[in-house]
């Protein structure tokens, strides 16, 4: 596909002590025909990475096209770097074989911290905002987190909060990646009219 050519990071310190901030660029007409072509580079992606994706995630990209664009472009960029993905949702109760499969990468303990209800920023109790990816290497105690933003949004209070947290208890990044449409080259060359 086109986009692999014209993926650009870079990486840079934000002011949040435990997080790390990367920018990832995107073809603007990718994203477009995510949301328009009813599902077709959904279904596309589907097929080209296999096991990257699940049946469930295919659902939820078709039947909500605004959505998920950001967190599939960002797994497919991480899963080309040799890293194992787990989508998002991978602590939730009806998705056995991820919840499996992020418990054995956390451990129990990490797992049951992430699982803990905490007062974030208010009085009451709340389920702990987990970062979208869980990106790791099989067979290690190799991982970090990923939380997918796309350009003007930011993190939530909570998020801030927990996210340090996150660092401080698991000894674990979170890695929060900004994804921006690639701004096109202007051409300095000029038409001529003809005479």
């Amino acid at each position: 596909m086109p986009h692999s050519r014209t993926t650009r990071v870079s990486v840079t310190a934000i002011s949040k002590p435990f997080v790390t901030d990367k920018t990832l660029h995107y073809i603007p007409d990718l994203f477009r025909r995510w949301v328009k072509a009813k599902g077709t580079v959904q279904r596309a992606w589907f097929r080209r990475w296999k096991g990257l994706f699940s049946e469930r995630d295919l659902a939820n990209a078709l039947n909500q096209p605004h959505y998920g664009f950001g967190e599939w472009r960002t797994a497919i960029h991480f899963r080309r770097k040799g890293w194992s993905v787990l989508m998002s949702k991978y602590t939730h109760p009806a998705r056995i074989e991820k919840r499996w499969c992020a418990r054995q990468v956390l451990g129990a303990d990490g797992f049951r911290f992430l699982m803990r209800r905490r007062k974030l920023g208010s009085k009451r109790l709340r389920r702990s905002p987990k970062p979208d990816l869980l990106v790791f290497k099989p067979g290690t105690r190799r991982f970090f987190f990923v939380e997918v933003k796309r350009a003007g949004d930011r993190l939530s209070r909570a998020q801030a909060l927990f996210f340090p947290m996150i660092r401080r208890k698991l000894r674990r990044k979170v890695l929060v990646v900004k994804l921006k449409p690639r701004k096109r080259k202007s051409s300095s060359i000029r038409r001529v009219p003809r005479r």
